[in-house]
């Protein structure tokens, strides 16, 4: 399984995975708002968790963006492959 693979089936639990990295964001409509990629509390950070962009965020206040893999990454500040890994083990599949 490679990065493309595990971002969409990530995509495909957006929301949930949004609640999971950042649980104290709250939804609002289509998108998982928080204030950071700390999880903070907020509206500056956007998860999209429906519609055609699900698994597309970005952080209007840094430009930082990208899809699910690599907001887990970010997160937690580890790089895409380790990110993989626990992503994978998340999803419980098998890299």
């Amino acid at each position: 399984m490679n990065a493309r693979e595990i971002a969409d089936r990530l995509a495909h639990q957006a929301a949930d995975v949004a609640a999971h990295l950042l649980p104290r964001g709250k939804r609002a409509g289509q998108e998982w708002k928080a204030g950071s990629i700390s999880g903070d509390a907020g509206q500056s950070l956007s998860v999209r968790v429906a519609g055609s962009k699900r698994g597309v965020w970005k952080d209007f206040a840094t430009g930082d963006g990208g899809d699910l893999l690599d907001l887990w990454a970010a997160r937690h500040g580890i790089s895409v492959s380790e990110a993989m890994r626990e992503a994978a083990k998340y999803l419980g599949v098998q890299l």
